[in-house]
């Protein structure tokens, strides 16, 4: 599962474009809508990645030719910062035992 970094400010200027600073290395990427939906599909998680890639097939795009394009957007992501592997949580140990009484 991929998660958004804390260090992300991201502004809508308009005209189709986002704006993402990452706060660490002052570095600006700019997204146009189709990125920022697979960007959003990506942080969703779950199967909204497949579900985007299979809208865009049903209007009679290439299923091979746009998963590797989805693939290749979503790894431009994680290179520049915007996408990072969530944390797996921790499994909590019980400090209670239930007893049954009969």
């Amino acid at each position: 599962m991929l998660s958004r970094p804390e260090h992300l400010y991201v502004a809508d200027p308009g005209h189709g474009t986002t704006a993402v600073l990452n706060v660490r290395t002052g570095q600006w990427v700019w997204l146009d809508e189709d990125t920022r939906r697979i960007w959003e599909a990506a942080l969703a998680g779950g199967c909204a990645l497949p579900a985007l890639i299979d809208s865009v097939t049903a209007r009679g795009f290439d299923p091979a030719q746009t998963t590797v394009a989805v693939e290749t957007i979503v790894d431009g992501l994680r290179a520049n910062g915007l996408l990072e592997d969530a944390p797996v949580p921790q499994q909590t140990r019980r400090r209670w035992r239930v007893i049954l009484c009969r």
